[in-house]
């Protein structure tokens, strides 16, 4: 049984909600395909973004369900049954981007994991 509580100093706690990530954090999410990979080359940064077709969509859609999968085989059939039924329309109208559509798919399928 507990006799007392330390007080802990709260003056070093940022009240933050956000914080960058550390880079072994973000290697960590990029080796399991959770964060896009950093471009070395700078001058791809002033480069324009193309438009996220449906086509693109869904090639970046079963290439992550496919990712999540190998990496969680006990979850397959229900990423699959998620996969036949994923509105691209709505998928579109909500990514911009090839990470957009890794983190909608994501946060839809968070619940599998849990």
């Amino acid at each position: 049984m507990v006799n007392s509580v330390n007080s802990i100093s709260t003056s070093s706690v940022s009240t933050s909600n956000t914080r960058e990530l550390s880079e072994e954090e973000k290697e960590k999410l990029q080796d399991e395909g959770l964060f896009p990979a950093q471009d070395k080359d700078p001058s791809q940064k002033n480069q324009t973004t193309t438009t996220l077709t449906e086509d693109n969509a869904r090639t970046e859609a079963l290439s992550y369900i496919n990712i999540l999968k190998s990496k969680y085989p006990q979850l397959a059939a229900k990423l699959d049954s998620y996969y036949s039924n994923l509105d691209f329309s709505v998928l579109c109208s909500e990514a911009a981007t090839a990470t957009d559509v890794r983190a909608y798919i994501f946060s839809e399928t968070q619940s599998y994991f849990n």
